[in-house]
């Protein structure tokens, strides 16, 4: 079997806030530099930079009070899933180009060529979106996943009833609008590469405001 190049992600928590701050800035100083390889990456590079900035005051002003240890894990979460992806983005572009990748901040392994496709995509949680009556949906961020489907109902039993609404998004921005204030809707999720989709996750009910 032929192999390839990817990017990889050598921290396995969240919770690391230290290791997260050091790779982010290494991304982010690595993405900035190469723009030209690099042109849209998801998400925008000063949204980042805002982001690790944020992570660093919190870093500098912890005392042990459970205010500032909850927005720490909090920031972490935020900058961790950013990182993850950027990796996503990086692999994409790269195409397993050992070079390419070595370009973006990020470690490379070689590995088969022959990518999985995504496990069932699952749906964490369902909130308000930015605007009136949308929503807003968090999912659980698969690693060989790197664009997401939504499709929603109002009559999860009838199976002919579900409407694709999003195609092939990032999973930070899986936000649909439009909704009808008070009235229950239902979403699935599925994630999907550059060789296929996988299935959907349970449905989830949501009613937006």
């Amino acid at each position: 079997m032929k192999t390839s190049f990817v990017a990889v992600l050598h921290i396995g928590s969240s919770k690391d806030s230290a290791s997260i701050y050091v790779l982010g800035g290494r991304i982010l100083t690595a993405l900035l530099a190469n723009q030209t390889i690099f042109p849209k990456p998801d998400p925008e590079l000063e949204a980042f930079s805002d982001e690790l900035k944020v992570l660093d005051s919190l870093m500098k002003a912890q005392d042990g009070s459970d205010r500032l240890v909850q927005a720490l894990a909090n920031q972490c979460e935020l900058v961790y899933a950013s990182i993850k992806s950027f990796c996503f983005y990086v692999n994409k572009v790269a195409k397993g180009d050992k070079t390419i990748i070595g370009l973006s901040g990020f470690d490379c392994k070689q590995e088969a060529s022959e990518h999985p496709i995504p496990d069932k995509a699952i749906i964490k949680r369902i909130q308000d979106g930015s605007t009136e009556h949308s929503a807003r949906i968090f999912v659980y961020v698969l690693d060989s996943a790197d664009r997401y489907n939504a499709e929603m109902t109002t009559t999860p039993n009838n199976p002919d009833s579900w409407k694709l609404v999003l195609n092939a998004v990032s999973s930070k921005k899986l936000e649909i609008s439009g909704l009808t204030r008070g009235q229950e809707v239902w979403f699935r999720i599925t994630a999907g590469n550059t060789h296929g989709w996988g299935t959907h996750g349970d449905a989830v009910a949501f009613v937006p405001q």
